[in-house]
Order: C-alpha cells, then structure tokens, then sequence
C-alpha cells in the first residue's frame, strides 16, 4: 500500500514536469525508508528564505546545468515558470549577454560557488546587500538543490540517459 502511494507520487510529479522519475521508482522498491526521508529532504530544496523567485532559480538553473543533466536543469526550468520566471530570461543568463540584473548575480554567483572561485567572496558581499541575509541563504539553498538531484542520479547511474539541454540554455562565452 505505502510502495504505491509512493510510486504514484513519484509519477504524478514525474507527469506534472515532464521528467522521467525512473530512478525514483527504483528507489521506492529498494527502499521505500529511503525514498521517505529523501522526501523529508525536498521542502529545504525548495526553500528560497525570502528569495524573489527569479534570482532563486537562476542560481538554482545554473547549478543544475553545471552538473551536466539536462532533464534536471529542464525541470528548474519548469518549475521556475511556475513560479512565474520566463524561461527566455534563463536562457539569456546562460550566456554571457545581456540578462536581468539580479538573475546574472544570482548566476554568477552559483557559478563561483560551484567553481570555488576566487571572486566568490565579493559576489557573497554582493549578495548580501542586494538580497539580504536570508536571500544570500536562499541563494546557497538554489546552488545546493540544483545540484542534489542530478548527483543523486549520477550516482545511481541514471544520469546516463539525462537529455541534453536546448540550445538555448547551454552555456556561452
């Protein structure tokens, strides 16, 4: 009885995002313990502490993207939409053009969180003055998040069938 509840809420989301949850499916049945406290886990990665929804999933979108599954990053992408991001402004941050303001800081900084990268610093004191405290918490909860699942998929091996992104999401100079 649970195993089913279980599965059919793996699916309705599956079919609510258009994203394949097979890998989730198999969790249930090695593990239906398991798959529970994996989603006492998805309130906190969802959680944007305040933060206006269009900088929480750029930071996220990138996040996801740098993990290199493009089913994962295409799930943020919907999702953001949900939450009423346009997904033509993701697409402008993954390049290098011009892009709202406060979606290239919160891209930026996933990329050097991600990168552990030398600017990381200034970009945190940036953060913090633009979004406050608990938007640059928001901002740390998008990167974490954006890269959990495509991990966990990874890890499990079924990350190897992730689609590749559209065009107009991957990375430019």
């Amino acid at each position: 009885m649970l195993r089913r509840l279980l599965v059919n809420a793996a699916r309705n989301f599956g079919a609510r995002y258009d994203y394949d949850v097979g890998y989730l499916e198999a969790m249930v049945a090695l593990s239906q313990r398991g798959f529970l406290k994996l989603a006492l886990l998805t309130p906190f990665t969802q959680e944007r502490f305040g933060l206006p929804a269009a900088p929480y999933y750029a930071a996220k979108f990138i996040a996801a993207r740098a993990m290199d599954c493009g089913s994962c990053a295409m799930l943020i992408v919907r999702m953001a939409e949900e939450a009423g991001v346009r997904p033509d402004a993701l697409a402008a941050i993954a390049g290098s053009g011009p892009a709202d303001a406060d979606m290239r800081l919160a891209a930026d900084y996933a990329m050097a969180v991600i990168t552990n990268a030398a600017e990381l610093p200034a970009l945190i004191e940036t953060a913090r003055e633009r979004f406050g405290e608990k938007g640059l918490y928001g901002l740390a909860s998008a990167v974490t998040a954006g890269q959990f699942y495509p991990t966990l998929k990874r890890g499990v091996g079924a990350a190897l069938s992730c689609e590749i992104l559209p065009a107009e999401f991957r990375a430019t100079a």
